[in-house]
């Protein structure tokens, strides 16, 4: 036996090996001895920073024999011997240092506290952050003196947060999603302290992540608040499951299949092609357009499709969405053109240009008629007024007339004439001393929505004026139903209303003005204001009832002028421009020699890829110019709006641009301008 109190300090792979070692060379039982251990084994990474065990096995009775070391490593077997001999060999196995003095000392090991008493020194200690020390069953709050007959503990929070989860619907009940945030537990211990005379206590805390959310709870209150559709159960285990804090979607409703509303399908092409032909060799030429579309009679123009409905959808909740409702086709008939009794086909009865203007579900069908000039017009041929398009194979001579609803061709010249054209206008030659105008009734339909603007608030002002003369004795308007509100619209004129029959006369003889190129509904309008409002002593306004209706009506067209048609299609193509003034509601394009001293105008861009000598260029969309301005400085100016820009090759001195509001006038020729307004507002030229 060892004698009681002697240690040795003994290594080994593991702890109990090491632990047997010192078993062996004291020659004890494990209920005879106390075991420290220093430090536990340390596998490493594939075997590196691998570490032994350290153990300290102290004997622990006093009774004891003395033992010869080597005599108790001859009575080992021969493998035991050989380790020992190795450990001796490699110095891990070292004699026994005398016992470490641990008197008057506290330590911490394994989350337990220890100490030893000394007659001349006391273990102090302190319990430290978030340790609640407890001596004798009684908290200690600061340093106290211990005593290895003291009754230590502590206790240490565990702090435990449960997940939590949310169910929301998306407000279209198209979508249900699971809101999670991952709870977690804090587990807390005492932290290893080495023996010292003081020690504050320490804690070492793990968090860990909590993610037991139970999919039967989730399943359950998605049944609760009505999600019975379009669930993904795989979605829900995963999202119960996350570690990060998320949004899932766990149900999808199936959305509505829109229809298709009932519309026109062409089976010719009806749209004009207004870019510039390309050569066989792949180069542009600048004098020729693509062919405008024809038909010839008998022709099917296309097929009135039917509406077709949509497939109704599924909310989370098991609703179902209508899907958007469908509506056919309104076909109004236009000249030249025929619908089969089923309403299926539309067919051409007259050759010409096929026209489709579609507003809304309601579509306008034409076929507008060519009128062929194989010559020049002249006061032989007298002007020319028609409702379709117009080609001319001569030229348009001085002091003569072409009006037209549709497009105009003319294959020479235009030479101190006037051109008015509902669409296009194409002079492949020159244009001299002429005014040329593309896209008439967009400027009829701008006046008439100006004027109406002025007259509705009068004819309702006037209608609340009759309601209210109602409620007086001395008119009884029941009395104007033989013979009309003619007498009483009369006074009214003449008093509070003065100005009305100024504006609707205005308004009756703009109708007149463009009678060839509106629709028949402003002529019917015309028609009706002229026998409810001019002819007084004759109205056909029998009531306020009455009155009203022509009113809507009035409104409606109010609406329709300010929706009307886009005619940015139109535009207007020549080569050469001299002392003229061009207006279109498309683009503007000058090919060869470019303008001079001509006004040109257009709502959309203006090109001129020779040069503008003199005048004025205004283009709504952007200019792109050659050369602009004269040597002689002739005055030349070039505008558009604050959003777009001005390009020219080469700027001559002069030259007057303007941006919006800004302008700049070139002082030297300046070539590759570029002219822009920037953020701040000023004038970029580069």
């Amino acid at each position: 036996m060892a004698p009681q109190g002697k240690s040795i300090i003994s290594k080994g792979k593991t702890v109990k090996e090491a632990v047997k070692l010192a078993l062996n060379l004291l020659n004890e039982t494990i209920d005879q001895v106390e075991i420290e251990i220093i430090e536990n084994e340390s596998k490493g990474i594939l075997g590196l920073g691998a570490r032994p065990a350290v153990v300290r096995v102290t004997a622990g009775k006093a009774d004891f024999r003395e033992t010869d070391p080597e005599q108790e490593v001859r009575n080992l077997t021969l493998p035991e011997q050989a380790s020992i001999a190795a450990l001796l060999q490699s110095k891990q196995l070292v004699k026994p240092p005398e016992p470490e003095d641990l008197s008057g000392k506290v330590w911490v090991t394994n989350g337990r506290i220890h100490c030893k008493d000394a007659p001349d020194k006391y273990p102090l200690l302190s319990p430290g952050k978030d340790v609640r020390l407890y001596k004798n069953n009684e908290l200690a709050e600061k340093t106290v003196i211990i005593k290895q007959s003291d009754d230590l503990r502590v206790e240490l929070e565990e702090d435990v947060q449960a997940p939590e989860w949310e169910l929301q619907i998306s407000p279209d009940k198209m979508e249900a999603s699971l809101k999670i945030v991952p709870g977690f537990r804090m587990e807390r211990k005492l932290k290893d302290k080495a023996p010292d005379s003081y020690i504050q206590l320490e804690i070492v805390e793990k968090k860990t992540v909590v993610t037991d959310i139970d999919t039967r709870q989730v399943t359950e209150k998605l049944r609760e608040i009505g999600v019975v559709y379009g669930v993904d159960y795989t979605e829900v285990a995963k999202a119960c499951a996350c570690v990060h804090p998320g949004t899932f979607v766990i149900a999808r409703g199936t959305p509505p299949t829109p229809g298709t509303h009932g519309h026109f399908v062409p089976l010719k092409e009806v749209e004009i092609k207004k870019g510039l032909k390309e050569r066989t060799d792949g180069t542009v030429d600048y004098r020729e357009f693509q062919e405008f579309p024809s038909v010839e009679r008998g022709q099917v123009l296309g097929m009135i499709e039917p509406p077709v409905p949509g497939t109704p959808g599924t909310t989370v909740t098991g609703e179902v969405v209508v899907p958007p409702e469908v509506f056919p086709l309104v076909l109004n008939e236009g000249i030249g053109v025929l619908v089969l009794e089923d309403g299926s086909r539309v067919i051409a009865t007259e050759a010409g240009q096929p026209e489709i203007k579609l507003k809304g579900r309601t579509a306008r069908i034409s076929v507008v008629p060519k009128l062929l000039i194989g010559k020049d017009i002249d006061l032989e041929v007298g002007n020319i007024r028609y409702v379709g398009d117009v080609e001319v194979l001569g030229s348009v001579q001085e002091g003569m007339l072409v009006e037209a609803m549709g497009n105009v061709w003319v294959h020479q010249n235009v030479h101190s004439a006037k051109i008015s054209s509902g669409g296009s206008v194409v002079v492949k030659n020159n244009i001299i001393g002429s005014e040329i105008t593309s896209g008439k009734s967009t400027l009829l339909l701008a006046e008439l929505h100006e004027i109406l603007g002025a007259l509705i608030p009068q004819l309702r002002q006037m209608e609340a004026a009759i309601k209210q003369l109602q409620t007086v004795s001395a008119f009884k308007v029941s009395s104007f139903s033989r013979s009309g509100l003619g007498s009483l619209i009369k006074i009214l004129c003449d008093g509070k209303f003065k100005s009305f029959p100024v504006i609707m006369t205005s308004f009756i003889q703009k109708i007149d003005s463009g009678a060839d190129i509106l629709d028949a509904d402003w002529l019917q309008l015309r028609e009706q204001l002229h026998k409810g409002f001019v002819m007084m002593n004759a109205s056909n306004l029998a009531s306020v009832e009455d009155f009203s209706r022509l009113t809507d009506t009035v409104e409606q067209h109010y609406i329709l002028s300010r929706d009307s048609d886009d005619e940015s299609d139109c535009f207007i193509k020549a080569g050469y421009v001299h002392n003229s003034e061009l207006y279109c509601s498309g683009d503007i394009s000058i090919s060869t020699r470019g303008t001079y001293h001509s006004k040109v105008r257009a709502a959309g861009s203006i090109d001129v890829e020779g040069v503008v000598r003199g005048g004025e260029i205004h283009a709504s969309k952007g200019v792109r110019i050659g050369e602009a301005g004269t040597r002689g400085g002739v005055g030349t100016k070039i505008v558009v709006p604050d959003r777009e820009t001005i390009q020219i090759e080469m700027a001559m001195e002069g030259t007057i641009i303007q941006v919006g509001k800004r302008m700049h006038k070139f002082s030297v020729q300046t070539p590759n301008v570029t002219a822009r307004l920037g953020d701040d507002g000023l004038l970029i030229i580069g």
